[in-house]
């Protein structure tokens, strides 16, 4: 027997993984109180052999437990990116949870998620990353999050210090935007029916963001003095305010864009509430990955005009504008940045070059 009688007691006394628990439970001597600290002690081996912190919680006062869960660390890298995520969600957008969750569900659960947080190394992510197909990209946002997971526990001091903090960040190629020349402008506007032609001609005299078109309101655009506010994105199906503060602001419109808006306005996809609506439902959209399939892919293999992705109309209007001598600082407002610096970053060679 490991629970024994003691002077105002009982003891639960046993090894378990070659190391020996002990502790006194006060309580009366009777067949009631020694049948609860028998399960007591029952409960505390399987809470041990299993690593089970559920279990072990029903006895935080516990020297038995404390020992066995307190002494070191014994949350798991999972554990952790559990508590970190409950924390910090609630000031996430849902883009940004979508993008955690596959980072981690993808590479750092199945290669890292089972270690204790204490027994992760540097060379065990750089091994990964050696081996790994993913573009340096990839690998950095995946760094990202596991540190992240490391900086929560270090913060709530469980661990001494953040192993993710001695990786280096991997080199990561910059992919020059491929912006569409005036003749190919012409050709796939010419070629595209309405509305998705003022979709797109809008997309490409404005520069806006994806999300930013589909959720743009009437009462965001002021016709007769040519600008536009940008005060919403539809991200994933869901209205958002704009990810940053820089985002949120006031553009003003290139002439085509204004003859785009007075065409939807004075045609029979004229909808009060959003600029741009689905001409096959006569809704709101709620996702673009239909118009590229349905209608700008298509489109581009009809005329012949290499592929780009939809995304390259806003890196063809700061392009455009660039190169017509605009101010640099005034394309990174018109874009929603907050400085000129991924402006001269990005668009370099577009400054003061001809299209």
């Amino acid at each position: 027997m490991s629970v024994k009688e003691v002077n105002g007691g009982y003891v639960i006394d046993f090894t378990l993984n070659h190391e020996r628990f002990r502790e006194t439970i006060p309580a009366p001597h009777n067949k009631t109180a020694a049948k609860r600290v028998e399960e007591q002690e029952a409960i505390y081996k399987m809470a041990i052999s299993l690593n089970d912190k559920a279990i072990a919680s029903r006895f935080p006062n516990s020297k038995i437990i404390q020992k066995a869960f307190d002494s070191g660390c014994n949350y798991t890298i999972h554990d952790y990116s559990n508590i970190w995520f409950k924390q910090k969600q609630r000031n996430w957008s849902h883009t940004t949870i979508r993008g955690y969750t596959q980072k981690y569900n993808s590479y750092i659960q199945p290669n890292w998620g089972h270690l204790k947080l204490t027994d992760f190394k540097a060379s065990m992510f750089d091994e990964w990353a050696s081996e790994s197909l993913l573009s340096g990209k990839s690998i950095n946002e995946t760094r990202n999050v596991l540190s992240q997971i490391f900086k929560r526990a270090y913060f709530d001091g469980v661990i001494e210090s953040n192993p993710v903090e001695r990786i280096e960040r991997y080199k990561q190629e910059n992919i020059e935007p491929k912006p569409f020349n005036q003749s190919e402008i012409r050709r796939i506007l010419k070629a595209l029916q309405p509305p998705y032609k003022e979709f797109y001609q809008f997309a490409f005299y404005t520069g806006l963001r994806t999300g930013e078109l589909l959720g743009l309101r009437w009462e965001d655009v002021d016709i007769e003095n040519h600008v536009a506010h940008i005060r919403v994105n539809i991200t994933s199906g869901k209205e958002k305010s704009p990810k940053t503060a820089g985002s949120i602001r006031t553009v003003e419109l290139h002439d085509l864009a204004i003859q785009a808006l007075r065409s939807i306005k004075s045609s029979i996809f004229y909808d009060s509430k959003r600029v741009f609506i689905d001409p096959k439902t006569m809704n709101e959209y709620k996702y673009a990955d239909g118009l590229r399939k349905y209608v700008w892919k298509p489109t581009l293999e009809k005329l012949k005009v290499p592929y780009r992705y939809p995304y390259q109309c806003r890196h063809t209007y700061a392009s455009m504008m660039l190169s017509q001598g605009k101010n640099p600082m005034w394309v990174a407002k018109q874009l929603g940045h907050s400085d000129w610096g991924m402006i001269r970053k990005v668009y370099g060679r577009w400054i003061n070059q001809t299209l």
